[in-house]
């Protein structure tokens, strides 16, 4: 059996996979890995495959111990430092850890989340289909703390990619692409143009709930109330406030406030990186419901 040693965990680092799905009418969420293009990409250096489990570090720095082995591992997600027992190691790249080895991930540079993949996926009990914590409802394995072990899992094997994936370029400004609706009805003429010409910045208090920003507020053309409805991950809320957010992996269910647009999946995803104070900017197009 190989599991890891967590000897220093970093302000979060949960188990995540590829989400939980079917399970919205008992008000669960998918949740899973924010940034998706990540997870795939460290479980095709290590060779997993489809919806294992792997640790999504935020900032760092962590510190995970080898017992037993060999096994594969990768970090993937930002540009992080990566050593092995001390020697530097790829990000982006697979490399052999050995039973007594030390991996240990730096806070990165720039952006937020780090993915470590490993051979075979993280093990955990699964939780309605899924290893995925969900902090927010209590569902799903606990944020990490030194001391716990996390076990290497026999998940199915996929191909193991030898192609080194690069760190996403540090950027000040997201263009998001979306489009409008359900509810952009709700909102006036000049709040529809405000959403796409305000510079709007990623707020301290944003999390995986939700991407909370800062700016102008948008006015509504419709006052009353909105009977709770259905939303999903990438969807652009406006609460009482008029400043939107943007609603990730952990997002509610349902929500009782006017959702004036909808981010396109790739582009919701890119908020997982994005530090507090990163410019966005929205542009939006007509859906065909």
């Amino acid at each position: 059996m190989t599991y890891f040693v967590v000897e220093a965990a970093g302000p979060r680092t949960l188990i995540e996979d590829a989400g939980r799905r079917g399970w919205a009418d008992l008000g669960i969420s998918g949740c899973g890995a924010w940034d998706r293009q990540a997870y795939l990409d460290g479980a095709r250096l290590v060779g997993n495959g489809a919806g294992l489990g792997c640790l999504e570090v935020l900032l760092g720095p962590v510190r995970l111990r080898c017992v037993g082995g060999p096994v594969l591992v990768a970090v993937t997600g930002t540009d992080a430092q990566v050593h092995l027992d001390g020697t530097p190691r790829p990000n982006g790249g697979g490399f052999l850890v050995k039973g007594g080895q030390t991996v240990s991930i730096s806070a990165p540079e720039h952006g937020l989340r780090s993915y470590v993949s490993v051979s075979g996926g993280i093990d955990a009990t699964p939780t309605f289909s899924s290893v995925s914590a969900d902090p927010t409802r209590g569902i799903g394995p606990a944020p990490l703390t030194p001391g716990d072990c996390v076990n290497v899992g026999h998940g199915r094997a996929g191909v193991i990619s030898t192609t080194l994936v690069d760190a996403p370029q540090p950027s000040r400004e997201l263009v998001l692409h979306g489009v409008w609706g359900p509810r952009d009805d709700w909102f006036t003429d000049a709040s529809r143009h405000r959403l796409e010409q305000a510079p709007w910045r990623v707020g301290d208090a944003s999390d995986r709930v939700g991407t909370r920003l800062e700016g102008p507020s948008l006015e509504r053309a419709v006052t009353g109330e909105l009977t709770s409805e259905p939303v999903i991950r990438g969807a652009i809320q406006v609460p009482t406030s008029g400043v939107p957010l943007i609603f990730g992996p952990d997002h509610p269910t349902t929500g009782g406030y006017p959702v004036i647009g909808v981010v396109d999946p790739e582009d919701a995803d890119r908020l997982a990186q994005a530090r507090a104070g990163v410019v966005v900017r929205f542009a939006m197009t007509s859906h065909d419901w």
